[in-house]
């Protein structure tokens, strides 16, 4: 990762300000600690992996998010920030350490701990991961960042990253968050699911396939008042996403984040039966 996001500066090009936002988890899922700080050797979590990253990139800032749940009157940036102080000098014990081993161990821990420390910024704001981008977002503004890179858990960072798209790049046009944008897994992820349970429904764009692109006419649902159509009105001055209304997979599941929370187990009986229709 830095060999690739640093061969711009090989070019004489100056060192670009770097900006870590490390997504916060809340501290009543389950096994908080396992998440955010990992098993050694190998199964690194969110703040280690942030700590890694911040080092290897000499980062400028790293914001731990967010303010979105509390526990013992700490919120979650604040309980993070606590679980790295207390188990810092364990960091030596994940296998990517290993280049920082005799820096991690006896006196010069000390100075490795301030320089962490010193770009430390504890988000206490953000109620969910939109919320963690946009606040991360203004801080690096406000620091000169030129690169952004997100850390998470797989099983979390590929809507982190899209979210940081559309909020860096659509809704913040003029920003320059978009331009070098990164995202860092760690290993540990939502307890019994991995990367590979994150379904992912790209836009229809491929012609040999349903729902390829097309543009004759109304998309979306139009005789749903307010629904994406021809018109746009979500997005004025917007022009027609092209797709294929009858087979728009993408725009059908994202419906579903509409759904109230306490009819969602509803909802879920009533689709899987109209799956097994389907064979699957």
């Amino acid at each position: 990762m830095s060999e690739y996001m640093n061969a711009g500066e090989s070019h004489g090009a100056h060192r670009r300000k770097t900006g870590i936002l490390v997504h916060g988890y809340n501290l009543h899922a389950g096994q908080w600690e396992n998440v955010a700080w990992g098993v050694p050797p190998e199964r690194i979590g969110r703040v280690p992996k942030g700590v890694l990253v911040a080092l290897r990139e000499q980062a400028d800032v790293m914001v731990f998010g967010s303010g979105a749940s509390e526990n013992d009157g700490m919120l979650e940036s604040e309980a993070t920030a606590r679980l790295l102080w207390e188990r810092f000098d364990e960091l030596a014990e994940f296998s990517v350490f290993k280049d920082w081993e005799s820096e991690l161990t006896g006196p010069p821990a000390a100075g490795l701990k301030r320089r962490i420390e010193s770009i430390l910024y504890l988000d206490l704001e953000s109620k969910n991961t939109r919320d963690e981008i946009g606040h991360a977002g203004r801080v690096f503004i406000d620091r000169g960042v030129e690169r952004v890179i997100l850390v998470s858990s797989p099983t979390h960072l590929p809507r982190c990253l899209r979210d940081a798209c559309v909020i860096y790049g659509e809704e913040w046009g003029g920003s320059g968050l978009l331009r070098d944008l990164y995202a860092a897994p760690s290993v540990t992820g939502y307890p019994g699911y991995t990367a590979d349970d994150v379904a992912i429904f790209e836009p229809p764009h491929r012609p040999d396939r349903p729902g390829r692109p097309d543009r004759r006419g109304e998309v979306g649902r139009p005789d749903r008042p307010g629904h994406p159509g021809t018109d746009r009105p979500d997005h004025p001055g917007r022009p027609d996403r092209p797709d294929h209304p009858g087979a728009d997979m993408s725009r059908v599941v994202a419906r579903v984040h509409d759904i109230p929370d306490n009819a969602r187990e509803r909802f879920v009986r009533r689709l899987d039966d109209l799956l097994l229709e389907f064979d699957v």
